[in-house]
């Protein structure tokens, strides 16, 4: 039997009367691609491993989830230190969260010239 989306209820939309803060609700370690621009501005593909938290009030239930994944698809433009504040900023309203937290973990490759031949190559990082 499939049940059809407007009949199922929004339990996490209904108020809560035990009025219990939820600390810490999301996603943890989802694998999303994404684009991060280096130095030169040039944005280079990666995978992310990213977790997603929010702190809630106590008149909340819980949260939705694929909220968070699609924060993650809305903010597929080249991530910068800019970005993923718009990023988070844009996770605690949409959550009407009090306090929130993104950690995105990705290997990240860099152009580095030897120091004697100047040959160039690529160096990985591992960026959390």
């Amino acid at each position: 039997m499939v049940a059809e989306a407007r009949n199922i209820p929004d339990i996490q939309g209904t108020p809560d009367d035990r009025r219990i803060a939820i600390d810490q609700v999301g996603i943890k370690d989802i694998r999303y691609p994404i684009r991060v621009r280096d130095r030169s501005g040039e944005a280079l593909p990666t995978v992310a491993h990213a977790t997603m938290t929010v702190q809630l009030p106590e008149h909340y239930k819980g949260t939705h989830m694929s909220r968070f994944v699609q924060i993650l698809h809305e903010h597929a433009a080249p991530l910068s230190a800019d970005t993923f504040g718009a990023m988070l900023e844009a996770m605690l309203d949409r959550l009407e969260a009090r306090a929130g937290r993104i950690q995105l973990a990705f290997p990240f490759f860099a152009r580095k010239a030897a120091p004697v031949t100047g040959t160039e190559s690529l160096l990985d990082y591992e960026v959390t």
